[in-house]
């Protein structure tokens, strides 16, 4: 048994790091690839709203008694993968934003009239734990990773352009 109240507490933490990680890039870092070696940020973005729309469905039918384990195949995954980041291309930033926030907020609404304690192997506590926490958590730690490389070639560009520089400090000398 665990809280119900920590499970939703590292949902939450996950979920605004990720927001505010993604509202970090500028439109042009989102397009760009990196965050895996297919992926752009716009396009982790896309994924993680799709599967979060998926776990909001399965908490849906888990209310209305008919959930079920979902099993696809590794290979069913990549393929929904591959058609997410493809249908979502061309979908605006924000869309996508509003899509994950969304889906969120019926996990969240589920959690706040869940029980105090669950079971690790409630329906609800492994919806959860695997979509919203762990692999929410995953894709962090890769947005993480972009969003330093990206730091570090900025603050690289950004001290070369500076070498080639000369410096003026606004007063004219002897020689001018």
């Amino acid at each position: 048994m665990f809280r119900t109240s920590m499970l939703a507490r590292e949902e939450s933490r996950i979920f605004e790091e990720l927001l505010s990680r993604f509202d970090s890039l500028d439109d042009e870092q989102m397009l760009a690839a990196g965050v895996t070696p297919d992926w752009s940020a716009k396009d982790l973005l896309a994924h993680l709203a799709y599967w979060e729309r998926a776990a909001a469905e399965q908490v849906r039918a888990l209310d209305a008694g008919t959930w079920s384990p979902k099993k696809r195949t590794r290979e069913q995954i990549q393929r929904i993968n591959r058609e997410v980041a493809e249908a979502n291309r061309a979908t605006q930033r924000h869309h996508l934003r509003e899509e994950f926030n969304l889906a969120r907020s019926e996990i969240v609404l589920a959690l706040r009239v869940a029980p105090d304690q669950m079971e690790e192997t409630s329906p609800l506590a492994r919806i959860v734990s695997s979509q919203c926490v762990r692999h929410r958590g995953h894709h962090l730690a890769q947005l993480r990773a972009w969003v330093e490389r990206l730091q570090r070639s900025l603050s690289t560009e950004m001290e070369s352009s500076t070498e080639k520089m000369p410096i003026h400090f606004g007063y004219r000398s002897a020689e001018e």
